[in-house]
């Protein structure tokens, strides 16, 4: 875990306070540092990803109350780092995360910051890894509660036929009214290769390659379309076993 931070203070010596914590924190990590309010509205943008925004209240030209209103949605944690207890409120209402009262010692800082590090580290754990994804693909049969439920790694290849499809198992066959755009797209984060206009094929159910010929371990040969062939091929290059020694 490393988390980006922001800090927002027009005092320098307020700033330094706060990276100095900062760098002691693990799991924290500086991003940027901004004196003026102004800079920080038109520089700060969504693409910066920023994970926690340090921000004083008390500032010239814009308070740190305004400016969370226009910037808060640009991060994912906002703390307000102020000396005045009053502004606590007012904090709640632009969705503050924490509410540090200056000045902040390590200790201050450390026990504010650590329940959203924990709140992060449980975050993490509960994102599901790819062998976790789902393992199966529920298609529609031949009436309106008929389904029939398909395990991906049963899958060998899928063929398009003019307005359906057909998902050859190794086991059976299901034919299914999809595009092949469409089964594609639900199978993106799993081990499949587009080959031809037609089919998609299980990278696992690959045998043997020869030439612009796939062979699946059904004994089925398909051929490897000239639109999608460098696709292909890079994919086996990326696969391919290689010897360090010299020939």
């Amino acid at each position: 875990m490393n988390l980006k931070c922001v800090v927002i203070d027009d005092e320098q010596h307020a700033i330094e306070v706060l990276t100095d914590h900062i760098a002691e924190m693990p799991g924290l990590t500086v991003f940027k540092t901004f004196t003026s309010p102004v800079q920080a509205l038109t520089e700060i943008s969504t693409e910066d990803e920023i994970d926690l925004l340090f921000m004083d209240i008390d500032m010239p030209g814009i308070n740190g109350l305004e400016l969370a209103k226009n910037i808060r949605e640009k991060a994912k944690y906002l703390i307000f780092t102020t000396a005045h207890p009053d502004y606590a409120l007012q904090a709640f209402d632009v969705q503050s995360d924490q509410y540090l009262l200056k000045p902040i010692s390590f200790a201050k800082f450390a026990l504010g910051i650590d329940r959203i590090l924990k709140k992060e580290a449980n975050a993490t754990k509960a994102i599901p890894k790819e062998t976790d994804q789902v393992a199966a693909l529920y298609i529609k049969g031949d009436h309106k509660y008929a389904f029939s439920n398909i395990a991906i790694d049963e899958i060998l290849y899928i063929k398009a036929l003019q307005n359906y499809i057909q998902i050859i198992t190794k086991s059976e066959i299901h034919t299914t009214y999809l595009t092949l755009k469409e089964i594609e797209k639900a199978l993106e984060n799993h081990a499949f290769i587009r080959v031809n206009k037609s089919n998609i094929v299980a990278k696992a159910a690959i045998k043997k390659v020869d030439g612009n010929i796939i062979r699946l371990v059904n004994n089925e040969m398909i051929q490897i379309g000239e639109g999608y062939k460098e696709a292909f091929f890079a994919y086996v290059q990326n696969s391919l076993l290689k010897s360090n020694r010299n020939q």
